[in-house]
Formats: C-alpha cells, sequence, structure tokens
C-alpha cells in the first residue's frame, strides 16, 4: 500500500500517524475512510471513496492503492474530495481533482 506524499487528512482523524500505521499493518478502524487514486477502464485517474476494511480483501492485497486521503466518516471523506477539487481549480483551472494529483505524482503512475 503506497501514500501519496502530500497526503490529505480531515481535521476530524485525531491521530493520522496511528491511523497510517495501522492501514499498512491491516489493522482496521470502524469509522476510517480512505481516499484511493485509481485508473478508470479507459486508463485515466478517477478519486475512489472506500471504508478502509476493503484494503483487506485479496485484490487490494495482491495489487496495493495508491491512498491520496484518509477521512473519519464517509461525509467527511466527501468534504475532503471537495477540497481536493478545490485545490484542483486553484491550480488548473479544471475540477478534476484526480487528474491534478495524477499529474502531481512523481514518476510513473
Amino acid at each position: 500500500m503506497e501514500f501519496y506524499k502530500n497526503l490529505y487528512i480531515s481535521p476530524r482523524v485525531r491521530n493520522p500517524k496511528q491511523v497510517r500505521r495501522d492501514l499498512v499493518r491491516g489493522k482496521g478502524h470502524l469509522r476510517i475512510y480512505v481516499l484511493v487514486l485509481a485508473k478508470n477502464g479507459e486508463g485515466k485517474p478517477q478519486l475512489e471513496i472506500m471504508h478502509c476494511a476493503n484494503l483487506q480483501t485479496g485484490w487490494y492485497r495482491a495489487h496495493p492503492p495508491l491512498i491520496v486521503g484518509i477521512a473519519e466518516g464517509r461525509s467527511d471523506a466527501i468534504e475532503l474530495v471537495a477540497s481536493l477539487a478545490e485545490d484542483a481549480f486553484y491550480a488548473t483551472r479544471q475540477w478534476d481533482a484526480a487528474a491534478y494529483l495524477a499529474s502531481r505524482m512523481e514518476g510513473s503512475w
């Protein structure tokens, strides 16, 4: 599992370092959601919101996702996506947060 260099963390996440450590170790949290940068069927970047328990499935263990954000609760994750879109708009004048993050990635994403 990889984490974005400038990880977006919701202010409601109490101990982000511990949550990140727990995610790497496979320990779940009831209220933690992650924002994942993925590629759709056409190879274009997209943002996905998922509960952290999904990271323990076989697919995500075999194909580690790139986590770009951590939030507490689904509504908090939606607010985090809105914040990402706002950052993307100020930087590129487009609302495509996923494309903005993919363009900021170092190396090959």
